[in-house]
């Protein structure tokens, strides 16, 4: 027996228990946790444990980190497993924990108490027994002539056994059936090119690849991949109906920004059907009709043909990811975020998950026909199996670990298996250069970014990706500083104008994205700016004497109607709210402190807020994301996100545009899908994806 921190690990038994309370494992994973418990106070290496668990076998080191994570977690659900299991850089894993003296027992007893107690209505027996100097023969041991209770004690060890059979039984027969775990991981795709899955009918799964626009479909055993004509301007791919005759598309060019026309298009060629106007939608099971989201956080419902539209709710918000249930009654989404659920009349709004987990992202919610909802948080698959009870009463599974970020996750009929995209997250750090108008490493191509430089051009600050941490350097990159660590994950970083602290967004306890400080050169940790504050806060910008900082109150970064700029005064805490900024969102001071640059709700143009004259003034850049100020504060630099995506530049005092670098054909990566940002000298500087993006088939294997 292996006694540490109210853990016992018994090697005979296979079973770990936490102060009596029984801990599942899986057979890899107890094997990990017995090799590096036998092995304390030691680097184990990641080669010597693969040997150990897989000796006759080759495997790739993800199944070792797999097998690192589920021993983690299991820990850390009554102990702390980050602790207990250390990783050594460069070398490995250790086991930390102390282990506890546990004295030489003999195999005679000379008194014995007999405890049973039930966990999960299996009874187990425990007997305790003190040390003899003298051990008789094997034979004697449970001799009812040598020791006369011994007969009492098989009686009673008998009965137990009959109980426990029971017991197992009707377990077995009344406990519900236990959820599924992912046994397999086959690769359909192997290009490596970013997709995005629309939907399967059983036999072909339909994707967009992301870096063209072009629709393809593929066989879901894999194979090539063939194209799919669709007759619209940049069409975005949408669900497949559960007969497998129509798919769901978006399109820019009837749409207006983020909410794109929505139609419907017959998979074996036709005229689309136009439904609306959408940024999320999805099917009813019966296929009849659809249901989808606006910019402005309505949802509607219409039938296949277009007719009969009717708005059943004003949720409000950035919505993603609806999805119809399986029996018709509910349908759930995720608004700036967060996964929430109605009845399909638009009764009974309520967030699904309230209080769980930390992440910032939940969304690409998908039913199985069984009533199993999986979704995609913390870059993972997870499973909600709500035949154990409601949603807000059970606790998700996590289905997927690992480095692997997944989306998409789309269960097959029969429910034996997912498909979904994966994707390993990989950018180099690239800055524009003007004289051979290229993309040219930065820092030797680091994977950051949210890259900033201070005004005095001697230091630069960045966060990972994707570890998303915050760090400070000098201007070369030399001489890095780390200023935050996991779970934190700092976005929308500035530098204060003095240089001596950083701004950024992150998530609170209570799922809302907010304005955090830091000193520059990690004399201590982040402060929440505004605890007191309940609302969103996001995109924080300086006033150039660092007195005020302005920011947006849309939620998740995301557009929403219900935004506004405020200017918090940060001597005094007052927060004003900016007149007429309604919708808009991304607030940038002026270097010179007179201006206010903001973008528009739709992502379509820019405003521009005269602070002295209280005016606002239109700023026509077209479709607009990242915006940043020249240092001599005459231009803003940003992107344009369509499907012709180029870095541009417009004068304020004009509105001359002139075009800066073409990035069609060139995939971008970041947090937010894409980045943009201006080094000291004004060149702008992105993020290029060097990870990979394939679809996965995963098999699911039922206890």
């Amino acid at each position: 027996m292996i006694r540490f921190e109210g853990f016992e690990l018994c090697p005979a038994a296979r079973s770990l228990t936490w102060n009596g309370q029984a801990i599942v494992l899986r057979s890899k994973t107890f094997d990990l946790l017995l090799y590096l418990a036998q092995h304390p106070h030691q680097a184990v290496t990641k080669d010597e444990l693969m040997a150990a668990l897989w000796p006759d076998s080759f495997v790739e080191e993800s199944n070792l980190t797999q097998q690192i994570f589920l021993l983690r977690k299991a820990l850390s659900e009554n102990g702390q497993g980050e602790r207990i299991v250390v990783t050594v850089p460069g070398k490995g894993y250790q086991f930390a924990a102390v282990i506890e003296s546990t004295p030489v027992q003999s195999d005679r007893p000379r008194s014995s108490e007999l405890r049973m107690s039930a966990m999960q209505s299996v009874t187990r027996m425990v007997i305790e027994a003190e040390e003899e100097e003298e051990t008789p023969p094997a034979s004697e041991l449970l001799s009812p002539h040598r020791y006369p209770w011994a007969r009492s004690w098989i009686a009673v060890a008998a009965a137990a056994a009959v109980l426990t059979g029971v017991s197992i039984l009707a377990w077995k027969n009344f406990r519900p059936a236990p959820p599924p775990h992912i046994s397999t991981y086959l690769k359909v795709t192997h290009d490596g090119r970013p997709k995005s899955i629309g939907g399967t009918d059983e036999s072909r799964i339909y994707f967009e690849w992301e870096d063209t626009g072009a629709i393809a479909e593929i066989s879901v055993s894999g194979g090539d991949a063939a194209p799919l004509h669709v007759p619209l301007e940049h069409p975005r791919i949408g669900e497949v109906s559960p007969d497998g005759s129509t798919l769901l598309f978006t399109s820019e060019g009837s749409g207006k920004g983020p909410a794109d026309s929505l139609w419907t298009y017959p998979v074996l060629g036709g005229s689309p059907r136009r439904l609306g106007n959408a940024v999320s939608s999805t099917w009813s099971p019966d296929g009849e009709r659809v249901a989808y989201g606006t910019a402005n956080g309505d949802i509607y419902i219409v039938r296949r043909d277009g007719t009969e539209a009717r708005r059943i709710a004003s949720v409000g918000g950035y919505l993603k990811s609806l999805a119809w249930s399986p029996d018709g009654s509910v349908i759930r989404f995720s608004r700036d975020g967060l996964l929430w659920q109605m009845s399909v009349d638009g009764a009974n709004l309520h967030q699904l998950l309230p209080g769980w987990g930390k992440s910032s992202t939940q969304w690409s919610g998908k039913w199985a026909p069984s009533g199993l909802f999986y979704f995609v948080a913390d870059d993972q698959i997870w499973l909600s199996d709500e035949r154990r009870g409601s949603a807000g009463l059970i606790r998700p599974i996590q289905m997927t670990s690992g480095p692997t970020v997944w989306d998409r996750p789309i269960p097959n009929q029969d429910g034996k298996s997912l498909f979904a995209s994966g994707r390993s997250k990989r950018g180099e750090l690239v800055r524009f250069d003007p004289r051979s108008r290229q993309f040219q490493p930065l820092f030797g191509g680091i994977s950051v970014e949210f890259v900033t430089f201070s005004n005095d051009g001697k230091s630069v600050a960045y966060v990972s990706y994707p570890e998303g941490v915050l760090w400070r350097a000098n201007r070369d990159g030399s001489s890095p500083i780390q200023l935050t660590r996991p779970p934190q994950y700092p976005k929308s970083i500035r530098w204060s104008p003095d240089g001596l602290q950083i701004a950024f967004v992150d998530r609170t306890p209570h799922g809302l994205d907010a304005i955090y400080l830091i000193p520059s050169d990690g004399s201590g940790g982040a402060r929440h700016l505004l605890p007191e504050d309940l609302h969103a806060e996001t995109d924080p910008s300086w006033s150039p004497d660092g007195r005020k900082i302005t920011f947006s109150t849309s939620p998740n970064v995301g557009a929403s109607a219900k935004s506004n700029l405020c200017i918090l005064d940060i001597a005094s805490g007052k927060i004003e709210v900016i007149p007429g900024s309604d919708g808009l969102l991304v607030p940038h001071w002026s270097p010179d402190g007179r201006f206010i640059a903001a973008m528009t709700l739709d992502t379509m143009g820019m405003k521009l807020f005269d602070i002295a004259g209280g005016r606002w003034s239109a700023l026509n850049t077209g479709a607009v994301a990242f915006p940043e100020w020249s240092h001599d504060g005459k231009s803003i630099y940003y992107m344009k996100w369509t499907d012709s995506p180029e870095v541009l530049r417009i004068r304020v005092t004009d509105g001359e545009v002139d075009r800066l670098a073409d990035l069609k054909g060139v995939q971008y990566t970041g947090v937010y899908t894409s980045w943009m940002g201006l080094d000291a000298a004004d060149a702008p500087m992105m993020l290029r994806d060097v990870g990979t993006d394939d679809i996965y088939s995963m098999t699911l294997q039922w206890q």
